[in-house]
Order: structure tokens, then C-alpha cells, then sequence
């Protein structure tokens, strides 16, 4: 069991590590979110089409498996879904860099 001056001492840790003091500095971000949102719309388009052609050709691939389930029927539905979805929540930050 941890002795008394261990605990006095993590406990000491704790409240320095909680004062105000020790807050990492605020960043102070150059655009404001008006402008992060405008320069990612015109991005969504481009990842939206990408999107669904993957997923159409994914889809295609699965109605190819697939008994019962035609090829085109399952490629068109991926990717107006695919398309939709992309379009609608925009690219990841990662995707803009």
C-alpha cells in the first residue's frame, strides 16, 4: 500500500496539473468558421463523385455475387447512396491537408 507522503505528494500533482496556470494556451485559429466551411464546400463534389464511383463499382461487384440481385440495380443504388451521404457530411479534415 502506497505510504502517506506518496499520496500527499500525487495529490499535490493532481491540484497543480488542475490550477489555471498550468492550461495550455489558448489558440487563437487566423479563420473563423465561416470560412473554414467555405473552402471546404467546393471540395464536396469532387468527394462525393469519388465516392460513388467506388461504391458503385463495389456494389456492381457485390450484385455480381450475389444470387437474385441484379448488377446494375445494386451499382446505381450504392452509388446514389454513397453520393448523397458524401455530399451531405462534406470530406473529412484529413482529405482537405
Amino acid at each position: 500500500m502506497a505510504s502517506d507522503d506518496e499520496i500527499e505528494k500525487l495529490l499535490r500533482e493532481i491540484s497543480a496539473q488542475d490550477s489555471p496556470q498550468s492550461a495550455p494556451p489558448q489558440r487563437n485559429e487566423s479563420r473563423s468558421p465561416t470560412e473554414q466551411s467555405e473552402s471546404t464546400s467546393g471540395k464536396r463534389i469532387p468527394f462525393a463523385a469519388a465516392g460513388a464511383a467506388v461504391m458503385g463499382t463495389a456494389g456492381a461487384a457485390a450484385g455480381l455475387l450475389l444470387p437474385g440481385i441484379s448488377i446494375m440495380s445494386t451499382g446505381i443504388g450504392a452509388a446514389a447512396g454513397a453520393f448523397l451521404i458524401a455530399l451531405i457530411s462534406g470530406p473529412p479534415r484529413w482529405f482537405s491537408r
